[in-house]
């Protein structure tokens, strides 16, 4: 008999499942349609940025390299056969300072044949003019034409003095540019030569640099050339050093280089800043080309540019409107915007999502 029961029992729960399910789900279903509303059009969900004024500036990036203030390649004006080097790279030497000698057996001999050449015509020199003496004290009791030769001998003999101490004179300096001086204090950076080696006026023998005022040099693009100009601020970032340096534009090139469309830039580096850079290290600059306290500034992904010229889009409403815009257009990924923006205007971030009459609202 409890048999019985329990199957009829069950019986009707399983009857009745099916229609309870249906109207749970039916009535799921009728709570999704009333919240989500399909029927309706949805927004879409785009970044924006409410604008606000405050300090931009306008910053030229450009990598530069460390060189020394003074930098000069010693080469010598006379050729022959490197007798010996007096200093090696690394090496700090005085101005005036031997640094390499060539050989000058030969200017030596050249010198020691003028020497002698004027020692004989100060001899004939001074002969004649003992023989103008001699004719002075003898007066009338010699002719007037063996006077007068005398006279001659004299001013001849004179002239070939002075001749010959031009001609020594000469070859002594010369003498001396077969011995290489170092033209003012600094390091050597490189060597070109090895003892032993002929050399002549185009060889290389030291690179020589005072390293004692450093600075940075950079080239600018032809395309900002114009912007740049002596005393900008300058913010300089070199590669391994954890500081940035502050400093200013000391030189600008007054032409652009037409082999590379660029304008050369130096920057000096103080003693303290400079002290570890090494020459040739790569240094990150950059320049302030313009700092204003307060402007708008739009992320250049915001701008389109269409047949009518620049624009964004423009939160208005539940829509975006589409609002021309002037800016400068530089290098950065923020730019300044110079007429058609306000302050709470906000700025459609993502354009590309953007479509006509759809309708917008802001994620951020």
């Amino acid at each position: 008999m409890a048999n019985a029961v329990a199957a009829i029992s069950l019986t009707r729960r399983r009857k009745l499942f099916w229609p309870v399910t249906l109207i749970a789900i039916g009535l799921l279903i009728v709570g999704w349609v009333a919240m989500s509303r399909p029927w309706e059009p949805k927004p879409i969900l785009v970044k924006t940025e409410t604008l606000a004024e405050g300090p931009a500036a306008r910053i030229l990036a450009v990598n530069g390299r460390v060189v020394p203030g003074a930098r000069i390649d010693v080469r010598s004006t006379v050729s022959g056969q490197v007798k010996q080097l007096a200093a090696a790279e690394g090496d700090v030497v005085a101005e005036g300072a031997i640094i390499a000698t060539i050989d000058d057996a030969g200017q030596r001999a050249a010198v020691e044949q003028t020497a002698a050449a004027l020692d004989s015509a100060l001899a004939r020199q001074s002969q004649a003019q003992l023989d103008v003496d001699r004719a002075t004290q003898l007066g009338d009791t010699i002719s007037r034409k063996q006077a007068e030769e005398a006279k001659l001998a004299l001013e001849t003999a004179a002239r070939e003095v002075e001749r010959l101490q031009a001609a020594r004179d000469q070859a002594a300096a010369k003498l001396d540019e077969y011995t290489i001086r170092a033209p003012f204090a600094g390091t050597v950076l490189t060597r070109g030569v090895d003892p032993g080696q002929v050399i002549d006026s185009s060889s290389f023998i030291f690179e020589i640099a005072d390293l004692k005022t450093l600075k940075v040099e950079a080239t600018v693009d032809e395309l900002y050339a114009a912007e740049v100009a002596t005393g900008l601020k300058v913010k300089l970032a070199p590669t391994g050093f954890s500081r940035v340096l502050e400093s200013s534009l000391e030189f600008v090139a007054p032409t652009v280089n037409s082999a590379t469309g660029g304008r050369l830039v130096r920057i000096p580096l103080s003693a303290e800043d400079g002290l570890n850079l090494p020459v040739g290290l790569t240094v990150i600059t950059n320049i302030e080309v313009e700092a204003r306290p307060m402007a708008l500034t739009v992320p250049r992904a915001a701008i389109l540019t269409g047949d009518q010229g620049s624009y964004v889009y423009v939160l208005s409403g539940t829509g975006a409107e589409a609002r021309s815009i002037s800016f400068i257009d530089w290098p950065a990924e923020r730019l300044i915007v110079t007429e058609g923006l306000a302050a709470g205007d906000v700025v459609v971030l993502e354009p590309g999502k953007v479509k006509p009459k759809a309708l917008i609202k802001s994620a951020s």
